[in-house]
């Protein structure tokens, strides 16, 4: 057929890959079965970029600096990395409402981690109305500033609608 290229495998052995960002000429997603980070060439030559996490990691990011930040879905933390080890950058924990979830950096280094809005592990209903989820937002330097409640359709990073 004209037009069509044909599709090449560019990584395996990915287990559940999440979080995925392109940023110098790279695509790196978190595992959060493996529980590291990793970046992917063109070539296909895959590195790992944070290696034996403590908790599932979701969301990437990075602050204007060039820090990456991930998140850490059951201990509702986002964690800056630098030379490949990770520190807290801030607890999300009196915020969440189930496991943390992907994460939006602005220019300026404010980062939104949205939440599930419920409990997987526990095996609470998805996506109760009751449980609305929230985005929480993080500072540059690591301090929560605000949640936002979400509503059905929006997502971290997406500021609702002002209605005057």
């Amino acid at each position: 057929m004209r037009g069509r290229r044909a599709l090449h495998r560019l990584i395996g052995e990915i287990d559940f890959g999440e979080g995925p960002r392109w940023r110098d000429d790279r695509l790196w997603y978190s595992d959060f079965h493996q529980h590291a980070v990793y970046s992917v060439g063109a070539d296909g030559a895959r590195r790992t970029e944070v290696a034996d996490l403590d908790d599932r990691p979701s969301g990437l990011g990075w602050l204007p600096d060039g820090t990456m930040l991930v998140v850490g879905m059951t201990r509702h933390q986002v964690l800056r990395v630098v030379d490949g080890v990770p520190t807290l950058h801030a607890d999300l924990a009196p915020l969440a409402n189930g496991c943390c979830n992907d994460m939006v950096v602005d220019a300026t280094g404010n980062a939104y981690v949205g939440t599930f809005g419920f409990d997987l592990d526990a095996g609470e209903p998805f996506a109760r109305r009751d449980h609305p989820r929230a985005t929480g937002r993080i500072g540059r330097g690591g301090s929560r500033r605000d949640a936002l409640p979400q509503r059905r359709g929006h997502h971290p990073g997406r500021r609702p609608a002002h209605r005057g």
